[in-house]
């Protein structure tokens, strides 16, 4: 290889690897309680748990080598995915939903974002509590769908309880 080359090589290579470490502080600051685990060989590159399994669901985020982001998160409160789905995107963005989905009741809604390949899959439990899907997203779309959890979460716990 051409020195020149290779060290430009480098140079993308450090450039992308920073690009990666900012990616996982980004998404753990949009999500506490998120942090690095041991990814399964047949995963992404880089791997995030939830450290405090029950804080606020459970379950990962993977960041590929196109730092692209998958989010899976299961035993998440309905009303808190209600609130940052509706905060986030609007009423009744999701296929499915014709309104709020505070008020659309148990079941699962989805969205694909035809301009970045994004998957959206949102399930509302019987239990009161559902499951966050969300595929192929760039990081910056998965840290504001984080944060939106997050923030809503903080919202929900606020609220008086019902009597």
């Amino acid at each position: 290889m051409k020195l020149e080359v290779e060290k430009e090589l480098v140079r993308w290579k450090e450039a992308f690897d920073k690009t990666q470490e900012c990616a996982v502080n980004t998404l753990s600051i949009a999500l506490p309680g998120l942090g690095p685990s041991k990814t399964p060989t047949y995963c992404c590159p880089v791997t995030l748990t939830i450290d405090r399994p029950n804080d606020l669901g459970q379950g990962r985020i993977c960041v590929d080598n196109d730092i692209r982001a998958t989010v899976e998160l299961d035993a998440v409160p309905n009303p808190v995915i209600a609130e940052a789905v509706d905060s986030l995107f609007g009423i009744a963005w999701f296929d499915g939903a014709d309104g709020p989905l505070e008020t659309a009741g148990p079941g699962t809604y989805n969205y694909d974002d035809e301009m970045t390949g994004g998957e959206y899959e949102i399930k509302l439990g019987t239990d009161g509590a559902g499951r966050v899907y969300i595929a192929y997203v760039p990081v910056g779309f998965a840290v504001e769908f984080l944060d939106a959890l997050s923030t809503a979460q903080e919202h929900q716990r606020k609220r008086p309880a019902p009597v």
